[in-house]
């Protein structure tokens, strides 16, 4: 006979008639379960005999101790289908034992207290048997259970219910954790892909192009934009215009165009009539000339918004327009065209020059529309010659060819590197063509007269200069006049390129050597350092107390009003003044004091403040090579930072500088003349710290920095190419090969300088303007206005 245990457990024995009378004792040896009843009832099964009346289960078993026997018999583990001895129950009489056993202890588990009862069989159950089986004894019970419809309670430390709990958690942990990584990568992928990344939220399209504009918030979703000579207001929200305005008069354009034409044929007629063998003077066609003279008014333009008051100032004039109408309110004549206007704050100042040689300065309040005028400066002569300014510097002698002018090399490297490399490969050819025809127009026209060796006498005039409390007066007169020429080009190789075998790889060789050659027939070979002496004056209009300071300087001097200090280059040196006219200290420079395309004014410095920063008592002074960082009160250089090319310097909140240069080497200033087409000169950002120079990060994002307010750093590179009718579009032949134009605008992360976005269009932008996460965009066909998430 072949039985199996509730535990799993297997087992077969002979079955023998004895059986009958003696009954057999059957206790698994594995989990020491009690079957002698069952396994007799199968044996008189198994031999003929009913089985016995199933006593009823009792209620409680009775309180009689049950002692273990003195000596348990060894029980062999069971082999797959053990086959077992079975021996005849065996009592002994002496024992205190009875069959129903002892309610405070465990049936199956000899010796552990009973805690419980089973819920079929009712034996006593210990802990140890709820933990492994519930509420039950045995696996048997819980069958019987089931096939009898028990419902059996749940038991909470039960081994199955705790690991099915235990698995549920992780289950429910395992999704959750899932479902939050899918999660964080769907916002991830959402906010690198379109969250972090601008994203146009108004735009306006216009048939006809323009060449320049502004634009301008005004107000909670309110913009006001300048598009060549188109001026109107729109509701960003409601996507609506409220006005429109044209302010070019086309009949005043075509008056301009038929008085421009006249002009040059009685110019014409002078000139058969004098010279019959001249070259005729090339008159435009009327459409080209208005479409220049159109294009010209516009440019003049200058938007300014200060809350509700839209203001336009032209060479003529400066007027208000109606925010809610755009019509006209407000009209200020500036007799003698502008001389110069800037805005502080929520004023304008008009500068213009009166018939008796002062300074007249109109203050113009952009909120009110109120306007205060007053003469500033001495009386000058009207023929008297204001000096060379500190842009009059370095300049080469007068080109040999008639109408040309020096090459501008960086500019010939960037037009060579965006040639596709069918166009560098051509390149040599359509340059020989150039210099050919370059050649001929010079024999045929002759050689230039050239200039005399020493220029004019400087005659005194004082240059009305603003600060950030007022004006200053600066006036430069020339002393003793002296230009030393320098090479500014390395010497011609001696073996020329076009000798040896000419391939592909020799290309940009070849193009370098004829470059080069037209730009000393164009005379850039040399440049003229003016080492000329000059005697400087400043004064303080309005300070009677202040007397005023007069100095001499080598080399073409220059000032720059800081806020507590005005500064005077001249040359490689540097002077200082308080502003009571008293000198501080004096420092020398290792090169010239390089402007750059640094501004002074703090608001409108698309490429940062220089070329001379004042900031936290330190004075920033940017030359052609190195970046100073001198004690404002002492003079004394607290540090220098070798680096070619230094466009400005942006600021931000912790007083942290960033800085944009480029990766040129010292010979771009030695050989500031030498074109180098292969040679690529990238922009370069750091970041340094003021206090000692140390740079903190260098990274090269492909452009320059443009703005820096808090955490948002932009860099921006665009490149628009010139027009064909373009003055001066002289640089490089017409190949055919042109690069389209395009806008990358990148955002900075300002702990370690990586690109966070990039922002790329095919098309070049007029103006771009910068306010946290919005930036504001005119093309030639469209003002934009884009937007990111950033928290």
């Amino acid at each position: 006979m072949k039985i199996q245990c509730a535990c799993g457990a297997k087992y077969a024995f002979d079955v023998q008639p004895e059986m009958l009378n003696k009954p057999v004792t059957f206790v698994c040896p594995g989990c020491g379960l009690d079957s002698s009843a069952f396994v007799n009832s199968l044996v008189r099964q198994e031999l003929g005999l009913p089985a016995p009346v199933a006593e009823a289960l009792p209620v409680a078993p009775p309180a009689v101790a049950i002692v273990p026997p003195p000596a348990a018999l060894p029980v062999q583990a069971p082999s797959p289908t053990p086959r077992v001895r079975l021996q005849s129950a065996v009592v002994h009489p002496a024992d205190p034992v009875t069959a129903a056993g002892d309610p405070s202890v465990c049936a199956r588990h000899y010796g552990q207290p009973a805690v419980e009862f089973c819920h079929v069989c009712r034996k006593p159950i210990c802990a140890k048997c709820l933990e492994i089986f519930g509420y039950v004894c045995s696996p048997l019970c819980k069958q019987k259970a089931e096939l009898s419809g028990i419902r059996l309670p749940e038991f909470a430390g039960q081994r199955d219910v705790v690991q099915r709990r235990f698995w549920r958690k992780v289950s429910f942990v395992s999704g959750g954790v899932g479902s939050a990584v899918v999660a964080l990568l769907a916002v991830w992928t959402w906010w690198v892909w379109f969250g972090s990344t601008p994203k146009p939220v108004f735009s306006v399209r216009f048939a006809e192009p323009s060449y320049s504009g502004q634009s301008v918030f005004g107000g909670t979703d309110q913009i006001v934009f300048l598009h060549g000579g188109t001026l109107a207001r729109h509701d960003m929200k409601a996507k609506k215009e409220i006005w429109s305005r044209d302010l070019i008069d086309p009949a005043k354009i075509e008056r301009q165009v038929a008085e421009t034409i006249e002009s040059l044929r009685k110019a014409q007629q002078r000139l058969d009539n004098e010279f019959p063998d001249a070259d005729p003077i090339k008159i435009p066609s009327p459409e080209k000339l208005t479409k220049r003279l159109t294009r010209a008014a516009a440019e003049e333009l200058e938007l300014y918004v200060r809350g509700q008051n839209v203001w336009l100032s032209s060479y003529e004039k400066v007027v208000r327009y109606d925010w809610e109408t755009g019509k006209p309110v407000q009209e200020i004549a500036l007799r003698g065209g502008l001389g110069g206007a800037l805005a502080r704050g929520d004023e304008m100042w008009l500068i213009r020059e009166s018939e008796s040689g002062r300074d007249i300065v109109t203050r113009l309040n952009l909120a009110t529309g109120q306007m205060q005028t007053e003469g500033i400066g001495v009386a000058m002569p009207p023929t008297a010659t204001l000096a060379a300014g500190p842009s009059a510097g370095a300049s080469g002698p007068a080109a040999p060819v008639a109408g040309s002018k020096p090459l501008d090399p960086d500019k010939i490297a960037a037009q060579a590197q965006r040639l596709p490399l069918a166009g560098r490969i051509a390149l040599p050819a359509t340059l020989s063509v150039g210099v050919n025809q370059q050649r001929a127009l010079t024999e045929l026209n002759g050689p230039s007269p050239a200039l005399p060796e020493s220029g004019p006498d400087y005659s005194e005039q004082f240059e009305l200069m603003p600060t950030h409390d007022g004006f200053v007066q600066f006036s430069v007169q020339l002393l003793e006049r002296k230009m030393i020429a320098r090479s500014a080009m390395k010497a011609a190789p001696a073996k020329s390129a076009l000798d040896g075998p000419v391939s592909v790889t020799a290309t940009a060789e070849i193009a370098n050597e004829i470059l080069n050659e037209m730009q000393r027939e164009r005379g850039g070979g040399t440049v003229m350092e003016d080492q000329s002496r000059y005697q400087v004056t400043v004064r303080i209009p309005g300070a009677k107390d202040v007397p005023d300071w007069k100095g001499e300087v080598i080399g073409s001097p220059g000032m720059y009003p800081l806020r507590t200090v005005n500064v005077i280059a001249a040359g490689k040196s540097l002077t200082v003044l308080d502003k009571a006219n008293k000198k501080k200290w004096e420092a020398s420079l290792t090169y010239e004091v390089s402007g750059g395309a640094g501004s002074m004014d703090e608001a409108d410095a698309p490429f940062g403040l220089g070329p001379v920063v004042e900031r936290n008592g330190s004075l920033f002074v940017i030359d052609e090579g190195v970046l100073t960082a001198f004690d404002l009160a002492t003079g004394n250089a607290r540090w220098r930072l070798p680096s070619v090319g230094i466009a400005g310097l942006f600021f931000d909140e912790e007083g942290k500088i960033y800085i944009n240069s480029t990766t040129a080497g010292p010979d771009r200033i030695r050989f500031s003349r030498q074109i180098d087409i292969s040679e690529r000169v990238n922009a370069v950002v750091l970041k340094i710290d003021p206090r000692n120079g140390k740079i903190l990060w260098t990274a090269e994002p492909g452009g320059q920095i443009s703005h820096v307010s808090g955490k948002f750093i932009f860099a921006i590179n665009w490149y628009q190419p010139e027009e064909e009718d373009a003055e001066g579009n002289l640089y490089m032949p017409d190949t055919g090969f042109e690069t389209p134009p395009y806008m990358r605008i990148k955002r900075i992360n300002p702990r370690n300088g990586r690109v966070m976005w990039e922002h790329f269009q095919q098309r070049a932008p007029l103006d771009v303007q910068f306010e946290g996460n919005i930036i504001r965009l005119v093309f030639k066909k469209e003002v934009q206005v884009l937007k990111f998430l950033s928290f």
